[in-house]
């Protein structure tokens, strides 16, 4: 169980910096049930990689529309902040706004995690669990070293 969690907290964490369908450096998204590399991994079905990409498409316009709303809700927190006529109630109303709105947004991103787990079996769930890891691990040894070097 502690796995899963893990998985559903490394795939959520993942999507959280980005918009729904671009990275940032504006590359394609990296959808990987459509990798060649973790399709082998995990022996993904062509009907599981449908599957998945049917979560993933349908959960695709509310993502947008939260990841929309957010942004305009720290836009107007920002230019709020920069008017020092603004009440403090104002500043703390707008932020509850802003957190509602990243709220949101990461429900959306856990419920189409959640949904695509639900079609994997236990085993597909702990090599997809390792390979984030990997994954993970290697973008902060790779980020390390772009700073000291």
């Amino acid at each position: 169980m502690r796995w899963w969690v893990s998985l559903l907290v490394a795939l959520v964490v993942a999507g959280a910096v980005a918009p729904p369908d671009a990275d940032a450096q504006n590359r394609r998204p990296h959808r990987w049930w459509q990798s060649a590399e973790v399709t082998a991994l995990l022996d993904l079905s062509e009907e599981q990689a449908a599957d998945l990409d049917r979560i993933y498409q349908r959960s695709l316009p509310k993502m947008h529309e939260s990841y929309r709303r957010l942004n305009g809700e720290e836009r107007t927190l920002s230019r709020m902040i920069a008017n020092m006529q603004v009440e403090e109630i104002d500043i703390t109303r707008q932020i509850d706004r802003v957190e509602a709105a990243r709220s949101e947004l990461s429900k959306t991103r856990t419920l189409m995690v959640f949904r695509m787990y639900r079609v994997l079996n236990p085993a597909q769930r702990a090599a997809l669990n390792e390979w984030m890891n990997l994954r993970r691990d290697n973008g902060r040894a790779e980020r390390s070293r772009n700073r000291c070097g």
